[in-house]
């Protein structure tokens, strides 16, 4: 029967209970931790990106190295291979019974990590010990059962981690490119001995580079293949819902049996993605992180993406081409893989031989990690050899005797991985409340505040920032009847708290809403300060930041740093501005929005790139790495009789457009930008203290840029408002004089 068929030494009976197990655990951990799956997708997105990395963190390796190194081997090969055989033993419906699963499992992932981190060990070189038994014997204070779980681990590393991993690559050398005996198994074996020889920091590296890498060539080679053949999308869900759902039409009349077929496909399709297994666990263990329910939250997308993604994409194409048994399952891996070898299939086995080592090297740590805590370092060096070994002969054994080995040992493998997953899902529900409290700790730390950022930076993100801040720029300068234009700029006003007493002219005399927001201020609104070494503010605006550059960096805040060289868009004055001082002024829509000159000066030139055009509020700039270096830039290079100071002019959401008064012919955002930098040798253009240099034509950010060893800062504070014309500071001596 099939069961025989497919592997020898394993009983696909023991998947039901398996199956049922997971989703209890899965339907108890998301009820019990409300539901994390939906309320940290975004948030695991933002903390896999390195977005919230802090290098400060204890661990050896970052968000998405970890992750990469943990689930390498479920990622593509996994999810692969247990949705073919969800779907030989259960037909396409099991796709829907996959996707339900995936979402009611994905806390198990969240809950392993974040426990192995939590319970993880330090020693005095440096290097960190984690896993199921470490939590285990720590938190469950049960020796024994961490014992039990590493011997068998232990064997399941061999087989599943080791054998089946380089058996795969074997079958895909042969038959897909033609290369025969040993040669393509010495070669990955090599290529593994030095990845790991380097450590979990190299493993890691690695990872995060051969990953994607295959993910790039899965998807190029699937398009390439498929996307002639496959059936329409939607007939095809209608198959899987229809199918599906026969379990509840026929409830009564042999339901039950087609529920336990459900089961057993669903059951095969997370043992071979290695859920519960506590693989990933282990190596999210070294994870670099301030918090242990971040890694936690980053493992769940694993499971996102190996049961929405990865299983609808195989069961889709297998589905198109007819597949319903082993036998249509070997007619289609010779259409896809013993076909002409043109590059869309050579993509295809070169992103399952990238994966190959990326797992291999992944489950080498895992047993290295288990071998230590059973017999310490002596047998961990004797168990890398046995690794290796157990490489090198199950390819033999494969090349020898055919694929009855490859069977046996897949079926060894799956059989030892059942039997691994059971001390570690009964720990997961008895030590879910420590994961509760983790969890708790971390949105408590100002988790909470990132949930909400994340949808705002998405929608940043999503959006066409330039084209949006185009049309906003053409939608406020337009001239709308009086009666209609006046109750506008009344309420812009109010809304925005503006002082229009200051303003040039009465609020009925603006005849569009970028005419009134630009709008110039009465005689004697300002007072400039007079001292004949005094820099003044240019702007009305709240100071943001200010200081000293280290080197090249100006750090605005924690976490929040920034380029000097790529701030100024280039290396002509770059030796003059290094180690000086900056000062960050970010206006809001109801500043004033006139940009004046900090001191007398000839102006000496521009400097523009185009760019985003990101919003440049608080949100934006602590949540948008190296934001102002990314967002539009005009720099007006100014020297003063005391040094030289770059007046940065930062565009944002929109911003219609950034003006100046010295030279008519510079036009930002517009459809095509080009970078651009102007030197005025030829004419000599001099500006007083206080004199308008520009305006925005909508709220943005300017920064000051002093040279270094010329200026000395007033007594200042970060959020403090301030307005044009006021001092902000002394220059220190004269270096040369100006013509008057």
């Amino acid at each position: 029967m099939l069961t025989t068929k497919l592997f020898p030494f394993l009983d696909l009976d023991l998947l039901k209970p398996y199956f049922y197990f997971l989703l209890f655990i899965g339907l108890y951990l998301t009820f019990r931790l409300k539901f994390p799956q939906v309320r940290f997708l975004f948030l695991a997105i933002k903390i896999f990106s390195g977005n919230m990395d802090y290098k400060g963190s204890r661990g050896r390796l970052v968000h998405s190295q970890a992750f990469y190194a943990g689930t390498g081997s479920s990622l593509l090969p996994g999810a692969v291979l247990g949705s073919a055989l969800a779907l030989v033993l259960a037909g396409p419906g099991v796709l829907l019974w996959i996707w339900l699963s995936s979402f009611l499992i994905m806390p198990l992932r969240f809950v392993s990590s974040t426990l192995a981190i939590r319970f993880r060990i330090k020693l005095e070189s440096g290097r960190y010990l984690s896993g199921p038994m470490y939590f285990i014997e720590k938190a469950l204070k049960a020796r024994w059962l961490a014992i039990a779980f590493s011997l068998a681990c232990l064997l399941t590393v061999l087989s599943m981690g080791g054998s089946i991993p380089i058996l795969g690559a074997t079958f895909l050398a042969h038959n897909g490119l033609d290369i025969q005996g040993m040669t393509v198994p010495v070669l990955v074996s090599i290529v593994v001995v030095f990845i790991v020889l380097g450590g979990i920091r190299r493993i890691g590296r690695v990872s995060s580079y051969l990953a994607p890498i295959g993910l790039i060539l899965f998807f190029i080679s699937y398009i390439l293949l498929f996307r002639d053949h496959l059936t329409n999308f939607y007939s095809f869900l209608e198959v899987v819902g229809k199918d599906a759902t026969q379990p509840l039409s026929v409830l009564l009349g042999g339901g039950f049996s087609l529920a336990r077929i459900f089961s057993t496909g669903t059951g095969m399709f997370f043992l071979s993605t290695e859920t519960g297994i506590g693989k990933s666990a282990g190596v999210a263990g070294v994870v670099r992180t301030d918090s242990a329910a971040k890694q936690g939250i980053v493992s769940m997308l694993a499971t996102f993406f190996e049961g929405f993604v990865m299983a609808t994409l195989v069961i889709y194409a297998l589905y198109s081409f007819g597949v319903k048994d082993l036998d249509s399952v070997r007619n289609f891996l010779s259409i896809v893989i013993q076909g002409p070898t043109d590059p869309a299939r050579l993509a295809l086995i070169l992103s399952f031989l990238v994966f190959t080592i990326v797992a291999i090297s992944g489950w080498f740590y895992t047993g290295e990690q288990n071998a230590r805590y059973i017999f310490g370092e002596k047998f961990a060096n004797a168990y890398r050899i046995l690794f290796i070994a157990s490489l090198l002969g199950s390819a033999y054994a494969y090349v020898k005797y055919g694929e009855e080995v490859l069977l046996q040992i897949f079926g060894v493998g799956y059989g030892l991985a059942l039997i691994t997953a059971v001390p570690v899902l009964i720990s997961l529900v008895l030590l879910a409340k420590v994961a509760q409290a983790e969890l708790r700790k971390f949105l408590e730390g100002g988790a909470r505040y990132e949930i909400f950022k994340d949808f705002y930076l998405l929608l940043l993100s999503i959006l066409p920032k330039n084209l949006v801040s185009l049309l906003f720029g053409i939608l406020a300068s337009l001239r709308l009847p009086r009666f209609i234009m006046i109750p506008i700029l009344k309420a812009f006003a109010k809304a925005y708290k503006i002082n229009v007493n200051e303003a040039a002219l009465e609020i009925e005399e603006y005849n569009s809403l970028n005419q009134f927001f630009t709008r110039a201020l009465k005689a004697g609104a300002r007072i400039i300060d007079s001292g004949e070494n005094a820099a003044v503010s240019p702007v009305d605006a709240k100071i943001t930041g200010f200081g000293d550059i280290n080197d090249q960096v100006i750090l605005q805040a924690k976490g929040v740093d920034y380029n000097l060289k790529e701030l100024l868009g280039g290396e002509k004055y770059l030796s003059k501005f290094q180690n000086g001082k900056y000062i960050t002024f970010y206006l809001s829509p109801q500043d004033y929005h006139r940009i004046h000159s900090p001191a007398y000066g000839r102006i000496l030139g521009y400097y523009y790139e185009p760019g985003k055009l990101f919003p440049v509020n608080e949100l934006a700039v602590f949540g948008i790495r190296g934001l102002f270096p990314k967002n539009e830039r005009l720099i007006t290079f100014l020297q003063t009789e005391y040094g030289l100071v770059a007046v940065i002019k930062v565009g944002a959401s929109n911003v219609g457009r950034i003006r100046v008064t010295y030279d008519k012919k510079i036009i930002t955002n517009t459809l095509i930008r080009t970078v651009k930098e102007e030197d005025y040798k030829d004419v000599s253009i001099m500006i007083e203290k206080g004199a308008e240099l520009g305006r925005f034509e909508m709220g943005s950010t300017v920064i000051l840029i002093l040279e270094r060893d010329t200026f000395d800062f007033a007594d200042l504070h970060v959020n403090e408002k301030i307005t044009y014309g006021t001092p902000i500071g002394t220059f220190r001596k004269q270096i040369l004089k100006l013509p008057r």
